[in-house]
């Protein structure tokens, strides 16, 4: 109820916007500099649009479901995380073709998922009576993150290869420099190089082992906050 009352809000802004709103998409080699993949330019309405279909969709879809099928979603915790985090990134995505302001963008990311899922994951292990939490633990984040970062690495080879727009074409970086060793690199547009080492390489190497870290930490702050308040085992490892 209350993400359609919410889609119904967006809807009115959405009718309400006048003109046309244009937003830069920039990608983020590693950790180093940002590189300006292109420019959008939609009506400013548009991204409401898309924000108040996707509410409004969640609350049909809340409604729609009956107790046996939100048990068996509730069992398949795990499926329903990666299917969230793919969601969110075409959410992104749909948003970047809007030209949705470059923070509601940036603030619609995978990237901002780890922490909450791994506190969301080491509550689930510990309900279900996992004595050894933190190995368990790691193994469903390295696993959450890969699943999570080959989609991404995928949309970004499709989005490349079509020339689709957003940050995740970088059909138009074509010079880069490495953040840790200096070394400057330079592409032809839509090689398989350019692939690899925009996408492939950085979503399926670094960035799983980005999803362990901050995941691991976001499980560790929730269990102490938990621990502290009285409501978890002093003794979770």
């Amino acid at each position: 109820m209350g993400a359609s009352l919410l889609g119904l809000c967006l809807l009115v802004l959405a009718v309400m916007a006048e003109g046309r709103s244009e937003s830069e998409t920039q990608m983020v080699y590693l950790f180093g500099a940002s590189y300006v993949t292109g420019r959008g330019s939609a009506s400013a309405g548009l991204a409401f649009y898309v924000l108040s279909g996707l509410c409004l969709l969640l609350g049909t879809v809340g409604l729609a479901l009956t107790d046996a099928q939100a048990e068996r979603v509730a069992e398949r915790w795990f499926a329903t995380a990666v299917a969230c985090s793919v969601a969110v990134t075409l959410l992104r995505f749909l948003l970047e073709k809007a030209a949705a302001p470059e923070l509601l963008s940036f603030a619609v990311g995978v990237t901002w998922l780890a922490p909450l899922f791994g506190a969301f994951f080491a509550l689930r292990l510990r309900s279900e009576g996992a004595r050894r939490l933190w190995l368990p633990l790691a193994g469903l984040l390295l696993l959450y993150g890969v699943a999570t970062r080959g989609f991404v690495a995928a949309l970004v080879v499709v989005a490349t290869k079509l020339q689709l727009g957003s940050h995740y074409d970088v059909s138009s970086v074509v010079r880069i420099r490495h953040p840790l060793t200096g070394a400057l690199h330079t592409f032809a547009p839509g090689s398989l190089e350019q692939l690899l080492q925009l996408a492939v390489v950085p979503q399926l190497a670094f960035w799983p082992l980005f999803t362990l870290a901050t995941g691991l930490a976001g499980a560790a702050v929730t269990l102490a906050a938990l621990r502290a308040a009285g409501t978890a085992p002093a003794g979770t490892r």
